[in-house]
């Protein structure tokens, strides 16, 4: 861990400086951000009222009965419908404009495709009413009256397209109203035309009024502006928590240094690397327990276990671990090579602890000579 404290420390000065870069920039200068804002706006409407009178009187419906706004009509009971078309709009900021609208009666044939696109076969149109409007201001309305004769008018149709030989589209009949509108809207100018349309479509002994209702149209005007930028709520608080996490782990840090937790003392750098090779040459060490060296060949100390590894490699031998004497052996002919296994710092902790608690106690500690002596003549009544 010691040796790598100044890796650590430049990772934990990187998380803090994109912490304090993010707090910096989310909290004490965001900056600014450029954005579209609408200034102005606006809405027009067009929209179709009807009604038809019953000239025909029934025990249904009376004569002089006037119907509105209904879905179905009735050919012989009430064959002309009457109506009008209504147009207005507004402006955030007001509008002066000239309004035009012709309504007509619009004849065609024509046949839908699957890709939506329309085939008009052909088309007649007949204006049965025309307003203007000067001057017409936001909030404002131009009506527009008409009058037709379903009967007559579905009639007319037909004959219109036998007369040609007939066309494989639909005939359809509508009152379709035009408005064309020119002056200013919300201070610019505007120049446009609004198209609104009312079918119709006979059934036997009834016709019917497909009406869209109000059909509306917006829009508006926009300009770019510079506003203070504005965060999110995880870099809001992402920033701050970077740089607290980065400055309690420098603080950390620099308290393991000051106390020594992060410094690797001597007898730990060699249990680590007796452990390291204890693991990779275990294939090369058989665990048991070797007899007194009374009457023995001459021991070798070897410092490493690495090294002692070789030398059983060298001789073709193997490592003798002996676990009562902490120590391993490669057993030769003319000579004995021996490496001490390192004592493991925890364990010294642990012993220093309890030898602590014993004197606190009152208590003596064991006789390390009487234990030496204890395993040595163990060793020999093996």
């Amino acid at each position: 861990m010691a040796d790598n404290v100044a890796l650590v420390v430049v990772c934990v000065l990187l998380v803090g400086a994109v912490g304090g870069y993010l707090t910096y920039t989310t909290h004490v200068a965001p900056g600014t951000a450029t954005e579209m804002r609408q200034t102005a706006s606006w809405e027009s409407s067009g929209a179709f009222t009807h009604r038809a009178t019953v000239v025909n009187g029934s025990r249904a419906f009376e004569a002089g009965t006037v119907l509105r706004n209904r879905t179905v009509y009735f050919q012989r009971v009430t064959p002309r419908l009457n109506g009008s078309f209504a147009y207005t709009y507004a402006a955030s900021d007001g509008g002066d404009v000239d309004a035009e609208t012709t309504v007509s009666l619009v004849f065609r044939s024509v046949d839908t495709a699957d890709d939506g696109d329309p085939t008009v076969y052909w088309r007649v149109d007949r204006t049965l009413n025309r307003a203007s409007k000067q001057s017409l201001a936001a909030g404002e309305r131009t009506t527009v009256p008409f009058s037709v004769n379903v009967s007559e008018a579905a009639a007319e149709a037909a004959r219109i397209d036998e007369r040609i030989g007939g066309t494989p589209g639909t005939v359809e009949v509508a009152v379709v109203a035009r408005t064309t509108l020119s002056g200013t809207r919300n201070g610019r100018s505007v120049d446009a035309t609004r198209t609104y349309r009312l079918p119709m479509t006979s059934e036997g002994n009834v016709y019917r009024v497909e009406d869209p209702g109000a059909v509306t149209a917006s829009g508006g005007q926009t300009e770019r502006v510079t506003v203070p930028a504005e965060y999110g709520s995880l870099r809001r608080v992402g920033g701050p928590a970077l740089l607290a996490v980065a400055l309690g782990a420098l603080a950390g840090l620099g308290h393991a240094r000051r106390t020594g937790w992060l410094t690797v003392t001597d007898a730990e750098r060699r249990w680590l690397a007796y452990r390291s090779a204890r693991e990779e040459f275990d294939e090369w060490i058989t665990t048991g327990r070797v007899p007194p060296e009374v009457g023995a060949p001459a021991v070798v100390d070897v410092d490493s276990l690495a090294g002692l590894v070789d030398v059983a490699i060298d001789t073709d031998d193997r490592v003798v671990e002996d676990e009562r004497r902490n120590a391993c052996l490669v057993l030769g002919d003319d000579h004995w090579y021996r490496y001490d296994v390192p004592t493991d710092p925890t364990t010294e902790e642990r012993d220093a602890l309890t030898e602590t608690e014993a004197a606190t106690n009152g208590d003596s500690p064991p006789d390390a000579t009487a234990r030496d002596v204890d395993l040595t003549a163990d060793d020999e009544s093996d």
